[in-house]
């Protein structure tokens, strides 16, 4: 449960009420109700957590009159049944009597929720209100809230091959592990609140393939909001990553969405003789680090979206790789502390990028893909003589120098792909551009990805992140997503 005393701490310093504090010689108002006005008619909460506190709401109610009024009583309705709690000046109660407030002066009152558990696997609508009463009147304000059961799993590891349904929500707090040899099979539309720094770490395998109307999520754990209309689901860095290890290979992700992370996937160095991923129609979006950090492995990657991380959205260190129809782009800025990113969209090499350098062969290719981003070059390529290099761009569009022709065919370079949106909104009033934290990789009908794809490759992806057809046309543009008149 969280605690109210930072807040309070401000309400002490800022309001003047005290329970019972005016002078009895004062005159208190008739019809004390009727000078009172309320900050709200109703506190909603986002979906709660049963068995999880909720971030605290507050309101102000206000005495509009020159004369001190007392209220006899200000309670829960259910008496705290609901699992809402309240807190009025600094103390926490479930009702209070004969509560002054001086003439032209305001209280503050802070309300949380503790939902229990209902036995339910949809979400369900909590209800109560509080009553302020005087003179034998009353006013009520109304709580409400969606409140969700959950699996709640604190550090632990799956021992045997494991298959986990989509009927709860899974709320994981510091670790989940699946051990070597085990294969854990997640159902569509299954979601994963991951809590703060806690981990997927797979030694074994994860098969987890979503559907596009039931996808796959892995996200942070706070419902609420950051500040007004900016939610914590847009902030980066809610927890840590999923960590595919040494041991693990045959990895699937199909329509996963992994999304407000410290990195996405990091995968540790393994034989190249396997498939340590095979992600397909999925998304990776919003990290502190990395969306996709490898050493080493062989990874098949198609029709995805990776956008958006401090560091390199893909950082390859050395392996095999093929990328068809990804959009791969960065356009990175943290809402909580106002700083960006400071690596590149796309990060390759032929060795571990650490001190020792160990030199790892690369072969890395990309088909239809788009890789871009907000610096003027986003792609950097760092190789060492140590180890075999080949690297190969057909029909993609680069925000890059251009690349020899042995490396490079068909790419379109700098010219905007002309996304729907990256995280910015022109203010009407000032006529500026401002961050909202809100993107859209989708393409513009003037975008220079369009018609721009080889069909070749498009072949074995006929339909596009949102399910529209490529082939329809017979002219289909690069990147993850097919441009659609709406």
């Amino acid at each position: 449960m969280k605690s109210f005393l930072p807040i309070f701490l401000l309400a002490l310093l800022s309001v003047n009420f005290l329970f019972s504090g005016c002078s009895q010689e004062e005159e208190f108002a008739k019809n004390p109700l009727e000078s009172l006005s309320f900050s709200a008619d109703t506190l909603s909460f986002d979906t709660v957590l049963t068995t999880v506190g909720s971030p605290t709401v507050c309101m102000t109610i206000r005495n509009n009159g020159t004369k001190p009024i007392r209220l006899s009583g200000v309670s829960l309705k259910s008496g705290g049944a609901s699992g809402f709690r309240i807190n009025l000046d600094g103390i926490s109660d479930k009702s209070y009597t004969n509560v002054d407030i001086p003439a032209n002066d305001s209280l503050f009152l802070f309300v949380e929720l503790t939902a229990a558990e209902q036995g339910t696997n949809k979400p369900f609508m909590l209800s109560d209100a509080i009553v302020f009463q005087s003179e034998g009147k009353q006013k009520q304000i109304v709580l409400e809230a969606f409140s969700q059961d959950v699996i709640k799993w604190r550090g632990l590891t799956i021992h045997s091959d494991t298959t986990l349904t989509a009927d709860k929500p899974y709320l994981i707090y510091d670790s989940l592990v699946v051990s070597k040899d085990v294969t854990l099979t997640i159902q569509e539309g299954a979601t994963f609140y991951m809590h703060n720094k806690a981990k997927m770490v797979v030694h074994g395998s994860v098969k987890a393939i979503g559907s596009m109307v039931a996808p796959i999520t892995f996200r942070g754990d706070r419902l609420d909001e950051i500040w007004t209309d900016l939610p914590y689901e847009l902030n980066p860095g809610q927890w840590g990553s999923i960590h595919l290890t040494s041991t693990s290979f045959n990895n699937e992700f199909n329509f996963v969405h992994i999304r407000g992370g410290v990195s996405g996937v990091v995968a540790d160095s393994s034989s190249t003789d396997w498939m340590k991923l095979k992600m397909t129609n999925s998304i990776v979006h919003n990290m502190t680090e990395y969306g996709i950090w490898s050493c080493n492995n062989k990874m098949s990657i198609s029709n995805s979206q990776i956008s958006n991380s401090v560091l390199s959205t893909i950082s390859l260190n050395g392996g095999t790789y093929d990328f068809t129809h990804c959009t791969i782009a960065n356009y990175q800025m943290l809402p909580l502390n106002g700083n960006g990113r400071n690596g590149f969209t796309l990060s390759i090499s032929n060795y571990k990028q650490d001190v020792i350098k160990t030199p790892f062969p690369l072969q890395a290719d990309f088909y239809n893909c788009i890789v871009f981003g907000s610096f003027s070059n986003e792609i950097d390529t760092l190789k060492t003589n140590q180890a075999s290099w080949k690297l190969q761009f057909k029909n993609c569009l680069l925000r890059s120098k251009e690349f020899t022709s042995d490396m490079a065919s068909g790419c379109i370079y700098s010219q905007k792909p002309q996304f729907v949106k990256t995280g910015m909104f022109l203010n009407k009033v000032s006529g500026e551009q401002e961050r909202d934290f809100i993107y859209d990789f989708r393409l513009d009908s003037i975008s220079d990805a369009r018609s721009a794809a080889d069909p070749i490759y498009s072949g074995n992806y006929p339909f596009d992140l949102n399910g529209i057809s490529r082939l329809s046309d017979g002219l289909p543009d690069m990147g993850a997503y097919e441009w659609h008149s709406k």
